[in-house]
């Protein structure tokens, strides 16, 4: 997916936020901050933004309102009374997953469907 300008130029905003938060380019004895010291303070910060940004859109995701079949035998499931939660290390990040449990009386097993 590919961001529109409007969610260009929204972003921008958000960076000018981002520049006011971290700070300017010394440090607090005075020091002014190398290339690197830079750099890196943005990669944390741009990392945080974007673990909370993904955390914020995988708790809005929609599950699909029809339980789904079996992995083995193609049968519909049976939810489970409780998801089970994950926590994934992504690029940027750990990111909380809670994944919907389903278990299949005829394969008497459970399973974990993806929903895309």
């Amino acid at each position: 997916m590919s961001l529109s300008s409007k969610q260009r130029e929204r972003l921008q905003n958000v960076v000018i936020q981002l520049r006011e938060i971290v700070g300017g380019c010394v440090h607090e004895d005075g020091r002014p901050m190398t290339f690197a010291e830079l750099e890196e303070e943005c990669i944390e910060a741009g990392d945080l933004l974007t673990a909370g940004v993904l955390q914020e859109r995988v708790a809005q995701r929609e599950m699909p309102s029809e339980a789904p079949c079996c992995p083995t035998c193609q049968r519909q499931g049976t939810p489970q009374a409780d998801d089970e939660a994950r926590v994934l290390q992504t690029d940027r990040g750990e990111v909380s997953w809670m994944e919907p449990v389903y278990y299949c009386h005829f394969c008497r097993r459970s399973f974990f469907p993806s929903f895309g």
